[in-house]
């Protein structure tokens, strides 16, 4: 007997830059508030969605902050943000990680982002090359790993 598929998981998204009718516009009709998000968040936790996404960004609101000021207003939703490497150090990223997840219930899931928008890289600092970025993650995570 062949075993079935596991389901699909949609998330939904918190629109921590702002929000709007349509994609991809550069201005946002609505500013990003913790009001708005809370409403998203609480709706979204109650009608049975598993998680929603968390943006990371120059133009976003802090996703670990945000995460962890819904964690307490929700209880099953679990929260994806992003975990990014050359831009933290993996000694704080451990604490962070640990202590939001604490704080969640266990309802913390990370992202490993190590980014491509030159322009996006340049505004956290970061001027490695792609394959660098790459090497700088491994050795990230494995620091990060031990730690958590």
């Amino acid at each position: 007997m062949t075993a079935s598929p596991s389901p699909l998981d949609f998330f939904w998204f918190i629109p921590t830059h702002g929000d709007g009718s349509y994609l991809g516009t550069e201005k946002q009709q609505r500013p990003p508030e913790f009001g708005y998000f809370k409403e998203i968040a609480q709706a979204v936790d109650r009608l049975g969605f598993p998680g929603v996404l968390l943006p990371t960004g120059q133009n976003c609101e802090d996703s670990w902050i945000t995460a962890t000021g819904l964690a307490t207003l929700t209880e099953r939703l679990k929260f994806l943000v992003a975990l990014r490497p050359g831009v933290t150090l993996p000694t704080f990223a451990a604490r962070q990680t640990a202590a939001l997840d604490r704080l969640s219930n266990g309802r913390l899931l990370l992202n490993v982002v190590v980014g491509g928008n030159p322009t996006e890289l340049a505004g956290d600092g970061v001027f490695l090359p792609h394959d660098e970025r790459y090497a700088q993650a491994q050795e990230f995570l494995a620091i990060w790993r031990g730690l958590v």
